[in-house]
């Protein structure tokens, strides 16, 4: 027998038990009335008693509601309790006073010890001490009940089990939606999003047939019949709203509203639409438009509440692109006043998504961490002591990126879109030959640009945003810039001497680095706080040009000129609405896209004038060619997805290169296309595959 074995666990009377607990057994009979796990032997009048160990030890750890005088005799409260004890008797008789001090108070005998002026004196007296005892014991229990609460709630234990894996195809996917029975997503054929489905329980993925190309899903309905939709043919910011079946088998429009994001409301009467910065709630049938708030910065999601009266919203503040999370009440009769906005509690990082659990008492939601290691987080929402005092709880579960979270069948379940680490490939689209081919083995970049002499590269690592610098063949790569700046577009300078690049910093925005190929620290190219674009250079290398990113909702989009060497910014006349800003290597033009209208425009240096060179124009790259007569641009989210080459003279356009072969690959097609030395355009094949996963929990 181990000596484990041998350790009595059992106590036999009232007088081990008392001995145990560290009291008298006085206490300990009190304490029985309190919960105190006592047994008894069947049999005989006076029945003998006995408790396990373990069981006393775990009633006194769960803080089991006590009379006042016990809790003042008890030494097993955690100091923070007797802390919040020590502060409410601070003002109540002297008679608690002395029962602080004591271990066997008599409390009120010694307050009437003295001699009273007369019996009914005495009477009111001893009442009115008693009833001022009984207020703060019972004061005194609700508080200890109150902490013993929230030590309860944030003491639980969440325990996930393992991730199991709904689809697999290799495909990217986005904006997962469910009604309990069939998962819908968006998967991307080239660079356009079609509608998907798959039953909750697996097996093969369908398409969904639309009347549009290019299709994104917002929400679904909840009987599950309908798809809320936004068509669009390239990069508008709003779209218009449309209704779907399920099936495919019918559509019509959502009135005139135009939408970035949009969601039904749970009883399927509202829609909530984020237009720009502000949030408008319309009927079902797109009538009576209303905007409930606005914001300085454009909302990236909304979310509806179980019960229909608050939404939740991300906003992304401008400069610094950080995140943060907004409420607005929702008034249920419309003749009442909508109360207003207010933020919420889940810090400056959250969210990338979240959602709301299936039974509505639990809002679940990811977060960065400082390494931009994406976690995820479980929050009470079902009432205000939770919500005062409960804090998140992480998931405990090793995910990749999430793209997107939905409740699952149960109340302790989610699905969620995981997708893998972006590395992937490059391929050229040589006119001589039939398919893209793969270049530069195991580099898997993407921003690539040329030195003008056709021997050195710069580009952003596909993997964590950084800078590199390598020969034409790959060869003496160097970091230049490292984590957590994050690179995108990047130029070099006419003589080769400097590359301008975008890059950001945590909580700032976009900002141009001038840096040496060689290596250095990058400098800023002028101060400011406008997200600044794409860089190129005037063939001098005196100046840049630039458009601004991130600025549609907030109406701040300019065409910019930077001087170098007067450090000075100056707008582009007639440039406000327009984007991606690329300079012509002869310097003679500015080429710039409208993307609302999908129009290709050229501002003529010498006469600062615009003109329009051609429509129809989805994609947002564009390329000069090298002898600066013809501009690459691309069309990737039609159904005959395209790479074409408009000439400046006439604006007349050819193919270069047909996507559609690329829609039945794996993975997915970056938006970034860039130009080799010799005009032959260069795309990067993605491997990433995003998949949908449940994921179960229990919280006990």
């Amino acid at each position: 027998m181990s000596e484990n074995q041998t350790v009595k666990v059992r106590l036999d009377s009232w007088k081990e038990i008392a001995g145990h607990l560290g009291r008298d057994v006085r206490t300990v009979i009190r304490w029985e009335k309190k919960g105190l796990p006592i047994h008894r032997v069947p049999g005989g009048q006076r029945q003998a008693v006995f408790a396990y160990k373990h069981e006393l030890d775990t009633w006194l750890e769960m803080g089991e509601t006590l009379t006042q005088t016990d809790i003042l005799k008890s030494e097993t409260l955690i100091p923070s309790v007797a802390g919040e004890i020590e502060i409410a008797l601070q003002g109540t008789t002297p008679a608690v006073e002395s029962a602080k001090e004591t271990s066997e108070p008599e409390p009120i005998i010694q307050i009437f010890d003295q001699e009273p002026d007369n019996a009914g004196s005495r009477d009111r007296t001893i009442r009115a001490h008693k009833w001022k005892l009984s207020a703060a014991s019972v004061s005194l229990i609700g508080l200890v009940w109150l902490l013993n609460f929230v030590h309860s709630q944030t003491s639980a234990r969440i325990h996930t089990l393992p991730l199991a894996r709904i689809t697999d195809d290799g495909r990217a996917k986005v904006n997962l939606r469910t009604d309990g029975k069939t998962l819908y997503f968006n998967e991307f054929e080239v660079n356009r999003r079609i509608l998907m489905s798959v039953s909750v329980d697996g097996g093969s993925i369908h398409r969904i047939k639309t009347p549009f190309a290019n299709v994104e899903l917002q929400d679904i309905s909840s009987d599950g019949q309908n798809l809320l939709v936004t068509p669009s043919e390239g990069n508008e910011e709003e779209k218009q709203l449309w209704i779907v079946s399920a099936q495919g088998r019918a559509s019509r429009r959502v009135g005139d509203v135009l939408c970035r994001f949009a969601r039904w409301s749970p009883d399927g009467r509202r829609i909530a639409c984020i237009a720009g910065t502000t949030v408008i709630l319309v009927e079902s049938d797109g009538s009576n438009p209303r905007a409930v708030g606005s914001f300085p910065s454009p909302p990236m999601t909304v979310t509806w509440s179980p019960r229909g009266d608050r939404l939740g919203l991300v906003l992304q503040e401008t400069a610094a692109r950080t995140r943060l999370t907004w409420e607005i009440a929702i008034s249920k009769d419309e003749t009442e006043t909508v109360p207003g906005t207010s933020k919420l509690t889940f810090g400056k990082n959250c969210c990338v998504d979240w959602a709301w659990t299936r039974n509505g008492k639990n809002v679940v939601y990811t977060q960065f961490d400082a390494n931009r290691i994406p976690r995820l987080f479980i929050k009470p929402q079902d009432g205000p002591l939770t919500r005062w005092f409960k804090h998140e709880t992480e998931l405990p579960v090793n995910i990749g990126t999430i793209e997107t979270i939905a409740p699952g069948k149960s109340d302790n379940s989610l699905y969620l879109l995981i997708g893998n680490i972006g590395r992937g490939e490059l391929l050229k689209c040589d006119a001589k030959q039939q398919a893209p081919q793969a270049i530069l083995p195991g580099l898997s970049g993407r921003y690539l640009s040329f030195s003008r002499d056709g021997k050195w590269i710069a580009y952003a690592s596909t993997l964590d945003q950084s800078l590199w610098r390598s020969r034409i063949d790959g060869s003496d790569a160097i970091q230049l810039v490292k984590p957590p700046m994050s690179v995108e577009f990047s130029a070099w300078s006419p003589d080769g001497r400097q590359i301008a690049f975008m890059g950001k910093t945590p909580e700032r925005p976009w900002r141009i680095f001038l840096m040496s190929p060689d290596g250095g620290d990058p400098q800023e190219a002028i101060a400011g706080n406008d997200n600044q674009g794409a860089p190129t250079w005037s063939p001098d290398g005196s100046a840049l040009v630039y458009g601004n990113v991130d600025c549609h909702a907030t109406q701040a989009c300019w065409i910019q000129r930077l001087d170098l060497s007067a450090r000075k910014v100056e707008r582009l006349p007639r440039s406000h609405g327009l984007r991606t800003a690329r300079w012509s290597p002869n310097g003679k033009w500015i080429a710039a896209l409208q993307n609302d209208s999908h129009e290709l425009l050229l501002f003529n240096v010498r006469t600062k004038r615009w003109i329009s060179l051609a429509d129809s124009i989805t994609g947002d790259d564009i390329n000069w060619s090298r002898d600066s007569q013809s501009i690459y641009a691309n069309s990737p989210q039609g159904p005959n997805p395209v790479i074409e080459k408009v000439r400046i003279r006439d604006g007349k356009r050819t193919t270069v290169v047909s996507l559609a072969s690329l829609q039945n690959i794996p993975g997915q097609i970056d938006f970034w296309f860039g130009l080799a030395p010799d005009n032959s355009p260069i795309l990067l094949h993605l491997f990433n595959a995003t998949d949908v996963y449940v994921l179960e929990w229990t919280d006990h």
